[in-house]
């Protein structure tokens, strides 16, 4: 025995344990290829995530103000409405008294 702790390779199997290393060197090498390649894919569809979410934050940056702005609006526009409501019905109310009144008046003009 070595002193690295390696035993010795008989002869006649010294051919057959290069041949079996060999071959599970190029498949390891295969392995590591295919892993690579696909780790290269995943890279590449990481980086195209992060511009469109970089891309989103940037719209989001000039339609949030916008829409706030627009919510502001829509609420002075449905207190204006409220206002408009009750001058209406205020107006309503004035007008049924004047109808009792205008029936009189034709009541007494055409007879």
């Amino acid at each position: 025995m070595k002193k690295n702790g390696k035993k010795n390779i008989p002869a006649g199997n010294k051919d057959e344990f290069e041949r079996f290393t060999k071959i599970l060197l190029e498949k390891m090498d295969s392995t590591v290829k295919t892993v690579t390649e696909q780790y290269g894919g995943i890279v590449k569809k990481i980086d195209n995530v992060a511009n469109d979410v970089n891309d989103l934050k940037d719209d989001m940056a000039i339609v949030k103000p916008a829409v706030e702005m627009l919510g502001r609006d829509i609420k002075e526009i449905k207190s204006e409405l409220h206002s408009v409501k009750m001058a209406v019905m205020t107006v309503s109310h004035e007008i049924g008294g004047h109808e009792k009144r205008i029936k009189k008046v034709e009541e007494k003009v055409f007879v």
